[in-house]
């Protein structure tokens, strides 16, 4: 379909992945576009793996299915297996990675050259953190992830993401936006992995 841009995202319950979906939904729907958001779950449990899906285009009739070959593919939690991550990645796709920068090259493993995304990071545990957005310890970093999708795909602003978020976030809601702020300022493009980043 015309102009239709697809998210995967791939995270471990409690980081706040389904929510991150919807929020960024309903941020690029506010831009104009036709959005819809929905997840997959395994077991239902804290640090138990969670797929989310974002499908958004010009169009109002859309595709309900998952999502196997997306634009984006977008890494809550970079313990999580590199050869199911990229699985299906478009070519010229893009990898968004909550990441420092250390151990990227075991996200694309496997992956030829002429295939490999565009990398990009940012610290969304460290930023989390900084902001207090902990729940038992645990770092939620949707919000932080969400002003880097945001950035790197210019499909949301901040100000329509914040919205979005003082809807659907009943705590810490200055806490949230400043990360998710923060996210976007502090996103990073690394390149192509097989050209710049070697083992650690």
């Amino acid at each position: 379909m015309e102009n239709m841009v697809e998210f995967r995202l791939h995270g471990r319950g409690g980081q706040g992945i389904v929510m991150a979906a919807s929020i960024f939904a309903e941020a690029v729907f506010l831009e104009g576009r036709f959005a819809r958001a929905f997840s997959l779950f395994g077991a239902e449990r804290r640090g138990a793996p969670v797929t989310a899906f974002i499908r958004t285009g010009e169009e109002r009739l859309m595709p309900r299915s998952r999502i196997y070959q997306p634009d984006f593919v977008v890494v809550f939690d970079p313990t999580l297996s590199g050869s199911t991550l990229l699985a299906g990645l478009k070519k010229n796709g893009t990898l968004l990675v909550n990441s420092a920068g250390k151990g990227l090259d075991k996200l694309t493993e496997g992956v030829e050259a002429e295939n490999q995304p565009k990398i990009f990071i940012v610290d969304a545990t460290a930023i989390a953190r900084k902001h207090g957005l902990t729940v038992g310890g645990f770092p939620v970093v949707n919000t932080v992830m969400l002003g880097a999708m945001a950035r790197i795909s210019g499909l949301a602003s901040l100000d329509n993401l914040a919205g979005s978020i003082k809807k659907r976030i009943s705590a810490s809601i200055e806490a949230n936006i400043n990360a998710v702020t923060e996210g976007l300022e502090s996103v990073k493009e690394v390149g192509h992995l097989v050209n710049q980043i070697g083992p650690e």
